[in-house]
């Protein structure tokens, strides 16, 4: 039973888009509400060489959906309709969490104001449907089934080399704008300045256009959407190669009876993982089960060393969930630096790399092939939340093209 998955995932394996969803709201019966997308961002997505999926608004549900999506994509608004609270509040989370990891990024119309805005820009709310120059029509039909208008590209950005040209026409569908700057290079303007494309300053791709390229009316528009899918399709390979010689780490937590847990958010003024180049230092974790403390104490007081054992390695879990979150999947880890456990215990107590143990041994059952790491284990008076034992862990992982 466990090896179809694999098979399906090596051989037959294309990147996976997850495309955000409007919220339909109903007046009489919650109940009802649906989940809205257009059949052309799917069927473009297709058509690119994707597998596009819908992701429900699901705050909890974000760092597990970034671990299996390649690629993300923001979706425009229905026209004339303001987006929901409900849907601003979860994509602006989905967005920071794959800006963090580097999730290949695709943001259409909303999506793109969305995406600059989390990248530093303004979100302009009164933009007129003609501009101050009486030609730049913003919203000349209810579809955006026909060309609206030109852009110009600057020259000098990879968005020109695309198509070689300074000036192309585009549709247009939005009565918001994205202005401004930000962690984003601006690389096409509509006649009256207005920002029609930016690419992001960001560790992963990530691109945002203000037209609809799902409509497909353009030579630019099929190529936009083939080179956010390549991307994403750039993040397969290598994890797809490394699944093929063996069992998966979800494989091997299903044998040991483990399931990842979802990745906390820290209690503090801190981040739960820090990613620099190829590495990541992933901040120190306590034993939390189901979100609750496993258990308190001290070694050599009232927990045991068995008991300690297992601490470290739900302390441990609860770091590869923050490193799998960062990393942008546990398959694009190749190796580790330092493991660091810290106990607490008694005065007399002396076994603090037997209670280590249990982190240092799981981590060898679940990257049989490069878990080696240097170690510290260090016996402390006491540790937050009252616990036994934290963990902190450094970790090399693959870069974009690896």
């Amino acid at each position: 039973m466990q090896t179809e998955p694999r098979e399906i995932s090596s051989v037959f394996r294309k990147p996976l888009i997850l495309m955000t969803p409007d919220l339909l709201e109903t007046s009489d019966a919650a109940t009802e509400r649906e989940y809205v997308v257009r059949v052309n961002y799917a069927e473009a997505i297709a058509e690119a060489g994707g597998i596009p999926l819908i992701l429900p608004h699901a705050l909890d549900g974000i760092s597990a959906a970034l671990a299996i999506a390649d690629g993300i994509m923001i979706t425009g608004a229905r026209p004339g309709v303001e987006v929901t609270a409900q849907r601003s509040a979860f994509e602006r989370a989905l967005v920071r969490q794959a800006l963090d990891i580097g999730k290949p990024l695709l943001g259409i119309c909303h999506g793109m104001q969305l995406i600059g805005e989390s990248l530093g820009g303004t979100f302009v709310t009164d933009l007129p449907e003609t501009s101050a120059d009486g030609e730049t029509v913003h919203m000349p039909r209810d579809i955006p089934d026909r060309l609206a208008h030109e852009i110009t590209v600057d020259p000098g950005s990879s968005f020109a080399a695309w198509f070689g040209d300074s000036k192309v026409s585009v549709n247009s569908l939005h009565r918001h704008a994205l202005a401004g700057s930000g962690r984003f290079r601006v690389v096409a303007r509509a006649p009256d300045g207005v920002i029609e494309a930016f690419e992001g300053e960001t560790s992963g791709f990530a691109l945002g256009v203000q037209w609809h390229p799902e409509y497909r009316l353009t030579a630019l528009d099929r190529y936009i959407l083939k080179t956010f899918v390549d991307h994403a399709a750039s993040r397969v390979e290598a994890p797809c190669k490394r699944d093929s010689g063996g069992s998966s780490i979800a494989d091997r937590l299903a044998a040991l009876g483990l399931i990842l847990p979802e990745a906390q958010t820290p209690p503090g003024s801190f981040a739960g993982a820090v990613r620099n180049g190829d590495v990541v230092t992933v901040s120190g974790q306590v034993p939390l089960k189901d979100g609750k403390v496993l258990r308190t104490g001290h070694l050599g007081q009232d927990v045991s060393i068995e008991d300690g054992q297992e601490c470290a390695r739900w302390a441990l879990l609860n770091a590869l969930a923050q490193l799998d979150r960062r990393a942008g999947g546990l398959e694009r880890v190749s190796g580790f630096v330092r493991l660091a456990g810290y106990v607490a215990a008694s005065a007399d107590f002396t076994r603090h790399g037997a209670v280590v143990d249990g982190a240092s041994e799981l981590l060898r059952e679940l990257f049989p092939d490069r878990w080696s790491h240097a170690r510290i284990a260090v016996g402390v008076s006491s540790l937050p939340r009252g616990v036994p034992v934290e963990i902190e862990l450094t970790a090399t992982v693959m870069g974009e093209g690896g």
